[in-house]
């Protein structure tokens, strides 16, 4: 027989130690139910956090490309609202060089046109989205596209110094109506055209990079989701502005001013084929980002399903586990008075 000795401060802490018991339970029931998940993860899981952390880090891996692709899809449709709007001019001015190419007396009129044109190629590829330019490729921090309109603009000085190389005089000199078609040929096939060609293009037209951002759109996909200013039809579209705004049209011969209508339709022909290539491989990338999309909200319902499964609480049960909790806690409270107020002294 085992003799166990009973004293107040051994009853106060088994009441002390009760109280406490109970209410840490009571405090994790409550944010359980508040927060609907599990308190401790690790605790009630065990064996099977393991897997609770490697299916929430795929799903917060799976989001981070859902929401890459919510900028890549961004970037896409202004680029192609851009090239869109440049692809319309082009036509449009297309249309006026074909009906206006006979008549020389018109050359101030479309010299207009090609110059509002050149303006509003310069601000398309000078496009930004967030701060970045769209057009700029891996450069995306620097202005892609150099402005003609600035007299110091390293474009104009070129041009200007490539027509001064080639005929002795500028293009308001009295000797450009001396200029024949066929130096006008030579001129528009040789350093005019170089120009647009590497190296020139990227030293005084474009430091955009020819390497375009890419964006991962899937766990095993990654797609150029931009275009950069280097593009060929880009170049073709500031050549043929530069050809009809700023060789002296107005002054041309009707020999040589031929010449340059038409080299500029073929040359805008050009251009608008290669924009619509541009624009149709544009839009593929769209519908790869798309379904990628698609794919991903579908992994992502799987694995919050599962994460649920492991880390939620059944909101039901749990707020019944709270009443009673509670409920025991306040008994506790309740006889742990009633023992302090027990003494021998009552018994004297």
């Amino acid at each position: 027989m085992k003799t166990t000795f009973i004293s107040t401060f051994m009853l106060a802490d088994s009441s002390r130690r009760n109280i406490l018991s109970q209410s840490t339970l009571v405090n994790k029931l409550g944010v359980e139910l508040s927060s609907g998940r599990k308190f401790d993860i690790g605790l009630d899981l065990g064996a099977r956090t393991g897997e609770s952390v490697s299916v929430r880090s795929e799903f917060n891996f799976l989001n981070g490309i859902k929401d890459t692709n919510a900028l890549a899809e961004s970037r896409l449709a202004v680029s192609q609202a851009a090239m869109d709007d440049m692809l319309t001019d082009a036509q449009a001015f297309m249309a006026t060089l074909v009906a206006l190419k006979e008549d020389p007396t018109t050359a101030d009129i479309v010299k207009a046109d090609a110059e509002g044109n050149m303006g509003l190629l310069v601000s398309r590829l000078n496009s930004q989205q967030n701060g970045y330019f769209i057009f700029g490729g891996i450069n995306s921090a620097n202005i892609p596209f150099a402005d003609y309109s600035d007299p110091a603009s390293p474009n104009k000085v070129a041009a200007d110094a490539a027509f001064l190389a080639e005929f002795g005089f500028d293009q308001s000199n009295p000797g450009v109506p001396g200029i024949t078609g066929a130096a006008m040929t030579t001129y528009l096939s040789g350093n005019f055209d170089a120009m647009f060609q590497t190296p020139n293009w990227e030293a005084a037209w474009s430091t955009a990079s020819d390497t375009p951002l890419s964006s991962r759109i899937s766990a095993s996909e990654t797609v150029a989701t931009s275009a950069s200013a280097n593009e060929t039809a880009f170049r073709e579209l500031a050549k043929a502005y530069t050809m009809m705004s700023d060789l002296g049209n107005e002054a041309l011969s009707d020999e040589a001013y031929k010449v340059v209508v038409d080299t500029a339709i073929q040359t805008l022909g050009s251009a608008m084929n290669n924009l619509t290539s541009v624009m149709g491989k544009m839009g593929t990338v769209q519908e790869q980002v798309k379904l990628a999309g698609e794919r991903l909200d579908v992994q992502t319902n799987i694995l919050n399903t599962r994460i649920n499964d492991l880390e939620l609480v059944d909101k039901e049960e749990t707020s019944v586990r709270l009443t009673t909790a509670l409920t025991q806690l306040e008994t506790t409270y309740a006889v742990t008075s009633r023992m302090q107020g027990l003494s021998l002294l009552n018994f004297i």
